[in-house]
């Protein structure tokens, strides 16, 4: 009887254990936290997305951070939008990216919903011919990977007249720093913005799933993190038009076959399964 108790007890507590680690059983896939990646795995009804069967998405504050737990054997594999997962596989020996798209998303800015001056005042910048030939310049730079020299925030005052920028800079080619200064393609957008709007330019860098419900709150002007537009994140911020075209894709290490005969984002679905 003791000796059935015990198995028993045993028992239960493998279940609870189960049951708090909600992936009891699911193998994971890394994804930068309150990104896209992670809802594209999960599941979300809002975003349109089943999920991926059989995994959990596992989160961190960077892709960087998922790629180097995936190399140490902390996941399967990592999904990440597209340029960033190929800046990271520039850098980083022993993966790869499948460049196929497994999402179609647009990037834009989120602007305080009382601002409606703002949203209008970047719109007209980014639409006019002059703002087109800016964006293609700035993205053909990081393109090319000449990129553009890196400057620094000013501090930021209530007495002045500022445009204050929230970002999560561990996001390149939109956002990243060297040192304690910004660059990246989102970054010189927003110099470019408050150069045209006559402000100074204030970056305030924090987590990713603060940068959108910051905004409104402490003198935060506009959110420009890499930001895919979604019914969730109007409710905080209106958007403004569409900047970029953005996909998410799977990095995985580089003696990774099983992807070799993907042509479709259903192909590398079917993989993902396969293995799971």
């Amino acid at each position: 009887m003791k000796k059935f108790l015990t198995i028993l007890v045993a028992i239960i507590l493998c279940v609870t254990m189960c049951v708090s680690f909600t992936a009891c059983g699911k193998k994971s896939i890394g994804v930068q936290s309150g990104t896209t990646g992670q809802f594209f795995v999960d599941g979300d009804e809002e975003w349109g997305f089943e999920g991926i069967k059989g995994y959990k998405a596992k989160g961190y504050s960077n892709a960087g951070l998922a790629v180097a737990d995936l190399k140490n054997g902390g996941s399967e594999y990592v999904i990440v939008d597209r340029d960033p997962a190929l800046r990271l596989q520039a850098a980083i020996e022993g993966i790869k990216v499948i460049d196929i798209a497994l999402t179609e998303e647009e990037y834009a800015f989120g602007v305080d919903k009382n601002q409606a001056d703002l949203l209008k005042s970047v719109n007209d910048i980014l639409a006019s011919e002059e703002g087109k030939a800016k964006l293609a310049a700035i993205f053909e730079a990081y393109a090319t990977g000449e990129g553009i020299a890196p400057f620094e925030s000013a501090k930021k005052d209530s007495n002045k007249d500022q445009l204050v920028v929230a970002t999560n800079a561990n996001f390149a080619p939109f956002e990243y720093k060297e040192g304690d200064k910004f660059a990246g393609i989102d970054m010189e957008i927003a110099k470019y913005l408050a150069d045209k709007l006559g402000l100074e330019l204030v970056i305030e860098d924090m987590e990713f799933d603060s940068v959108v419900t910051s905004v409104g709150n402490n003198g935060i002007d506009i959110a420009m993190a890499g930001l895919t537009v979604n019914e969730t994140r109007k409710q905080s911020v209106n958007f403004t038009s569409s900047y970029y075209n953005a996909a998410q894709v799977v990095i995985t290490l580089a003696e990774d076959n099983s992807f070799a005969e993907c042509k479709t984002a259903e192909d590398v679905l079917a993989v993902l399964k396969a293995n799971r």
